[in-house]
């Protein structure tokens, strides 16, 4: 599994402290191992999540596992299913249109009217994302360049000043990172290689018109870059998957 962790939406703490996505760290330990289980398509949409079998897996409680399916089910990358138990999300086209289109209006409204200019430490902290994709995309880790893209996106919201947005950008930037798992062209990228950097200066520059415009084009081109007529990976077995 990948040796990264979180999406920049996690912090680490001490153990047995509560994380801000309200699970303990054990449990956070195995929501990642998740994650990166469904973004690396090990785990394809559909495939069923038994606590018992993950319980045994981790070597953890099904309470603790509950626990961690009711978080992945709030960042919608997981669905339970009343009577029948815990699956891998499915979004379909349409959802994932509607996702997309939602980004669109949200995070360009942040470009064109922002709470606040970009500090230094928010331009430094997000050259740091565009060279830790650089890294990403030299390592060819799909996986990684989904992950640092969304923490560009992420860590823009926040230095632009508004945290309830920044809240929604999280939510979507991951479900985004479902769909592109499920539904990414053959060879394309989730981000070109040049539009973050373009995106850091128009809004370095405070020029937030532009800043707008190459924000509503780089979130066409994500959309741009799937297939929502290739079929979705099959789903899989746990066993397979996860046994360590």
């Amino acid at each position: 599994m990948s040796g990264l962790v979180g999406d920049g939406m996690d912090v680490v703490l001490t153990a047995g402290a509560l994380r801000d996505d309200g699970l303990v760290q054990e449990e956070s330990a195995v929501a990642q191992a998740l994650r990166d289980a469904i973004l690396e398509r090990r785990l394809g949409p559909g495939s069923r999540l038994p606590e018992e079998q993950l319980a045994e897996i981790f070597a953890s409680s099904r309470g603790r596992i509950r626990r961690v399916l009711l978080a992945l089910a709030r960042e919608h990358i997981v669905v339970i299913q009343p009577s029948r138990g815990a699956f891998v999300a499915s979004p379909d086209a349409a959802e994932s249109r509607a996702v997309l289109a939602a980004r669109r209006t949200i995070e360009v409204g942040v470009m064109e009217r922002p709470c606040q200019p970009l500090t230094d430490e928010a331009i430094g902290a997000l050259r740091m994302v565009i060279e830790e994709e650089r890294r990403a995309h030299a390592a060819h880790d799909a996986v990684a360049m989904i992950r640092w893209s969304g923490r560009f996106h992420l860590e823009l919201a926040l230095g632009l000043g508004n945290a309830v947005i920044a809240d929604i950008v999280s939510e979507l930037s991951l479900r985004t990172s479902l769909i592109i798992a499920i539904y990414e062209r053959q060879n394309a990228t989730c981000c070109l290689k040049a539009d973050h950097d373009l995106l850091l200066g128009a809004v370095s520059d405070q020029a937030w018109a532009e800043a707008g415009r190459l924000m509503s084009r780089h979130l066409l081109e994500i959309e741009n870059n799937l297939d929502f007529s290739s079929p979705a990976p099959p789903a899989t077995s746990l066993g397979l998957i996860l046994k360590r």
